[in-house]
């Protein structure tokens, strides 16, 4: 099955590469270092010759930011390919810095425009504005009921800033439970509130 991996681009100026190996939740061992979780998760989950086209979800800005970033994704990534052999395509979705309706809902269609049929879906929410991961676990939600595909890893890089403002203790996290569980209270079925959170907490207790 093609690999679609969709990646948050910062417009943030400087970013700090984090070795994320054995952090989290995540269980991944890479051990070099990364400027975006997504990579240190496909280098440990591609193949050679696998079919991946990634989708930069870019927010422009005024300084240029995000497309400079977009290239340093690419880079980043292509240099982790290079001892895999995965033949990749990129592609650029851009979208203004309006939190409005129109512009979430453009942005959705935008996103769902790049999902193909019978898919592996990946992606990293680390970056990008706040209603981004919402749009994106809807478009995740559409291409898995609607497109036959399958949601593989949703990932999360986490950090803390010391007094200097300088980044560590980086952290990632697997969120792809959370897809699920928000596909699971959205399909469930119960006769009252009580009954469906007793549900929940059997589906918890698993």
């Amino acid at each position: 099955m093609k690999k679609i991996i969709f990646c948050d681009i910062p417009m943030k100026k400087q970013l700090d590469s984090m070795v994320y190996a054995g952090s989290g939740n995540a269980n991944i061992s890479y051990s070099k270092p990364v400027i975006f979780p997504i990579n240190a998760v496909l280098a440990e989950n591609l193949k050679k010759n696998d079919e991946v086209k990634v989708v930069l979800l870019r927010t422009l800005d005024k300084a240029g930011n995000s497309g400079k970033n977009s290239s340093l994704f690419m880079k980043e990534f292509d240099s982790i390919n290079s001892k895999i052999g995965a033949e990749i395509t990129y592609e650029t979705l851009d979208s203004e810095f309006k939190e409005t309706k129109d512009n979430h809902e453009a942005r959705l269609k935008a996103i769902l425009d790049k999902v193909e049929e019978n898919s592996q879906l990946y992606a990293d929410i680390t970056f990008g504005p706040k209603p981004l991961p919402m749009i994106l676990m809807c478009v995740l939600s559409f291409a898995e009921k609607f497109l036959d595909c399958d949601v593989k890893s949703v990932v999360y890089g986490k950090v803390n800033f010391d007094e200097n403002n300088k980044a560590s203790f980086p952290e990632l996290y697997d969120v792809t439970s959370l897809y699920y569980l928000n596909n699971l209270t959205n399909s469930m079925v119960a006769a009252d509130g009580q009954e469906a959170r007793k549900n929940l907490d059997e589906f918890f207790s698993l």
